[in-house]
């Protein structure tokens, strides 16, 4: 088995009216934060701009950094790590709708985030943990 690239992925916190945005690909159980890979030579602040034009064809503005989270996981045999860059996110559009077949969004009100399969675990745990206006966080990776 070859060693596993480390993936840089930017993703947004939206929250509205005690709701936190979240984003599930069509056919799976599982939800997660909206935001994507940064590019080769990117820097982490434009691709999540950009992931929330592509996905939401909304105007994103970083209100703050969250935090990081490094996570691993094995899947189809390959083993995958990632450092999740966190950031509070405020969008252009009341509702926002995908601009991707693949993707569907959908409010999540706080107190379900704990029973909800959000993925990676470990940045659901950290949101939990943070709450509002809670000093940036780090979680390294378990593996």
């Amino acid at each position: 088995m070859s060693a596993a690239t480390t993936e840089i992925i930017a993703r947004a916190v939206i929250w509205r009216d005690s709701r936190l945005l979240l984003v599930r690909q069509r056919g799976k159980a599982w939800s997660f934060l909206p935001g994507g890979h940064v590019e080769p030579g990117e820097r982490v602040e434009a691709a999540i701009v950009r992931e929330i034009a592509e996905e939401l064809g909304a105007d994103a503005k970083i209100a703050g950094f969250a935090g990081v989270v490094e996570h691993g996981y094995i899947e189809n045999g390959a083993t995958h790590h990632e450092l999740n860059f966190v950031f509070e996110v405020e969008i252009s559009v009341p509702e926002p709708v995908s601009q991707e077949n693949h993707l569907e969004f959908h409010w999540l009100p706080v107190a379900q985030l704990a029973d909800t399969d959000v993925r990676p675990s470990a940045l659901k745990n950290a949101l939990l943990a943070a709450g509002e206006g809670a000093a940036p966080f780090w979680h390294a990776w378990n593996g």
